[in-house]
C-alpha cells in the first residue's frame, strides 16, 4: 500500500506541482508512444525502435502518428527505461496512474526479498527492518513511480537475494544467477554508478562470509591480505572488463565524470535555487578523497530543516533529521572500539553499511542540487538504517548498562 500510495502520490506532484511536467511524464508519454506502435502492429518500426543505439529515435517516428519521444536519441539510459516501462503501460491501458500502480506493486518484490535476506540473518528485527526498507517517505515515494529510481532499487533488492542465495547458501540454481545477471543488466543501462558502489560491497560480503568460516585464528589473519588483494585486483579487473558497456562511467573516465556531473548541477539559472556547494575538486584520488565527510554529510542528513524552501523538501528535511538524531544516539552510547568490532561481527552488516556509505559519498560528490539529491539517494537509506538498526540491536544490552 506504501508503493502504490508512493507512486500515486509521484504521479500528482509531476502532474499538478511541477508545472514543466519532469522525468515521470517524459517516460510515460515515450513509452505510451512506443506502445501505440507495438499495438498498431507495426512491428518492423517497433524492432527499430527497441535497436536505439542502432537507430535514430526521432527519425522514426518523424511522423509524429504514433506519439512522441520526450528525451534526447542519444540518451540511451532513458531510452532503456522506456523500453522496461513498456509492459506497464500496455497492462495499464496507457494510463499513468495504472501503469505506475502495477509497476509500484511489481518493484515491491525486490525490496520485499531484500527484506528476507536481512530478516534471515536478524529475525528478531521484523519491525525495524519494515520500517528502514518499506515506510521512509523518500524510498516510496520517489521509488514507486515511473522513474529509473524504482528499477535500480528493485533491482538491488534482486541482486542481492539472488547473491545470497547463489554465494552464501550455496543454492545453485539457475534463477538466482539469472536474478543477478538481469540485475546488473539493469544498473548498467540506467544507472552504471549502483553497479560501481555494489561490487565492492558485494565481494567484501561473500569474502567475509568465506573468512568467518575458517575456525584458525592464525589462519584467519593471514587469510586477510590474501582475501583483499585478490577483492581489489578483482573489483579493478571486473571494471576494466565492463568497460566498453559502462561508457562515461568506465573506471578511466569516472573521476573526470563526477567532476563535470557536479558542476553541472551547480549551476543555479537551470536547476534553480535548491543547489548546494561542497566546494570544487580534481578529478583526482586524492581530490575526491578530501571531499568524503562533506559527501557523506550532504548525503545522510541535508537539507536541514533550515534549508526548506517548499513543502516536498520540508518532508525529506525531518527525514534526514531522524537520521542524523539516531546516528548521533548510537555513536554517543557505544564506544569507537565497541562499535567497530560490532559493525565487522557480521558479513551482511559489513556489506550493508560500506555499500550505504559508498553510495552516499558518490551521490553527494556528484549532486548539487537538493530536488535530485533526495531522489537520487534512495538506495542508500534502507541499508543504512538497517545497520544502524542492528549495531542497536547487537550493543542493546550495553546501552541498558550505560
Amino acid at each position: 500500500m506504501c508503493k502504490i500510495i508512493g507512486g500515486i502520490s509521484l504521479c500528482l506532484i509531476y502532474t499538478y506541482y511541477y508545472s514543466y511536467g519532469g522525468d515521470a511524464v517524459n517516460y510515460f508519454i515515450s513509452s505510451q508512444t512506443f506502445a501505440n506502435v507495438l499495438l498498431e502492429g507495426d512491428y518492423g518500426k517497433f524492432i527499430e525502435l527497441l535497436n536505439y543505439k542502432s537507430n535514430n529515435v526521432n527519425d522514426i517516428l518523424a511522423s509524429n502518428e504514433y506519439g512522441y519521444f520526450m528525451f534526447s536519441p542519444g540518451d540511451y539510459y532513458a531510452l532503456f527505461t522506456v523500453c522496461l516501462t513498456i509492459p506497464f503501460t500496455i497492462l495499464g491501458f496507457k494510463s499513468m496512474v495504472a501503469s505506475t500502480i502495477i509497476l509500484a506493486s511489481i518493484s515491491f518484490i525486490g525490496l520485499w526479498k531484500l527484506y528476507e535476506v536481512f530478516l534471515s540473518q536478524f529475525p528478531a528485527l521484523t519491525r525495524q527492518f519494515a520500517i528502514a526498507i518499506f515506510f521512509i517517505p523518500s524510498v516510496f515515494f520517489w521509488g514507486s513511480g515511473i522513474l529509473k529510481d524504482t528499477y535500480t532499487l528493485s533491482a538491488i533488492g534482486f541482486f542481492i537475494y539472488g547473491l545470497y542465495q547463489f554465494q552464501i547458501l550455496k543454492k545453485r540454481k539457475l534463477k538466482y544467477l539469472l536474478l543477478i545477471i538481469g540485475s546488473i543488466i539493469i544498473f548498467i543501462n540506467i544507472k552504471p554508478y549502483v553497479f560501481f558502489a555494489l561490487l565492492p560491497g558485494s565481494l567484501i560480503w561473500v569474502f567475509f562470509y568465506r573468512l568467518n568460516r575458517i575456525s584458525n585464528p592464525l589462519l584467519k589473519v593471514m587469510a586477510i591480505p590474501i582475501l583483499l588483494s585478490a577483492l581489489g585486483a578483482l573489483v579493478v579487473f571486473s571494471l576494466q572488463y565492463l568497460g566498453q558497456y559502462l561508457g562515461e562511467y568506465s573506471l578511466d573516465k569516472i573521476l573526470l565524470k563526477a567532476v563535470k556531473t557536479q558542476q553541472d548541477l551547480i549551476r543555479e539559472v537551470q536547476y534553480g535555487g535548491n543547489s548546494y556547494n561542497i566546494g570544487a575538486f580534481e578529478p583526482t584520488i586524492a581530490g575526491i578523497t578530501a571531499k568524503i565527510p562533506a559527501a557523506v554529510n550532504m548525503a545522510f542528513f541535508r537539507p536541514y530543516v533550515w534549508d526548506v524552501r517548499n513543502p516536498v523538501m520540508l518532508l525529506t528535511a525531518l527525514e534526514n533529521l531522524f537520521m542524523l538524531i539516531f546516528s548521533l544516539y548510537i555513536l554517543f552510547k557505544v564506544k569507537i572500539t565497541t562499535l567497530l568490532s560490532s559493525l565487522f561481527s557480521n558479513p551482511l552488516l559489513v556489506f550493508s553499511f560500506l555499500f550505504a556509505l559508498f553510495f552516499a559519498f558518490s551521490v553527494g560528490l556528484t549532486t548539487a542540487n537538493y530536488g535530485a539529491l533526495s531522489r537520487l539517494k534512495i538506495p542508500c537509506i534502507p541499508f543504512y538504517l538497517c545497520s544502524l538498526f542492528i549495531l542497536y540491536y547487537l550493543n542493546k544490552e550495553s546501552f541498558r548498562k550505560k
